[in-house]
């Protein structure tokens, strides 16, 4: 009796932690990208294929100049259709920074994510780069 009630528990627990894995976001890793005056970097975890339930997007402005910086998230389709969502801004000035948590949700598939970190003034784009791709890990 105590070997089936141990052999149950023990599959009971093996099955309790294969659900808790399968429903946890997984984790891509990080990207980064500078340009001259501002740093951005990006760590997103994908729910799904057409989900990312966790984007994490810290900006620094990295420069004395009196311009205001941003990043942004953008995303990369199946079909290789690239969107860009909202613009996050830091204004306060040389040496600071911020971070943002969001989400996004694509039905037509989200095969990898990146950032694109700016310089502006006012509503004038002075300069941009982009991150390397992260690719979605349910691709």
């Amino acid at each position: 009796m105590k070997k089936q009630l141990g052999r149950a528990l023990a599959v009971g627990a093996a099955a309790l932690g294969a659900l808790a894995f399968s429903v946890s976001p997984a984790a891509a890793g990080d990207v980064g990208e500078s340009i001259s005056g501002a740093k951005g970097s990006g760590s997103f975890y994908y729910n799904s294929k057409t989900v990312a339930g966790d984007i994490y997007l810290t900006l620094t402005d990295t420069a004395p100049d009196g311009h205001h910086v941003r990043i942004r998230v953008q995303s990369l389709t199946p079909d290789r259709v690239v969107t860009s969502y909202a613009w996050r801004k830091v204004t306060d000035g040389y040496g600071t920074s911020q971070t943002w948590v969001t989400s996004l949700t694509d039905t037509r598939g989200i095969w990898a994510l990146r950032i694109q970190v700016c310089v502006y003034e006012g509503e004038t784009q002075l300069g941009c780069d982009e991150s390397d791709w992260d690719g979605n890990t349910y691709y």
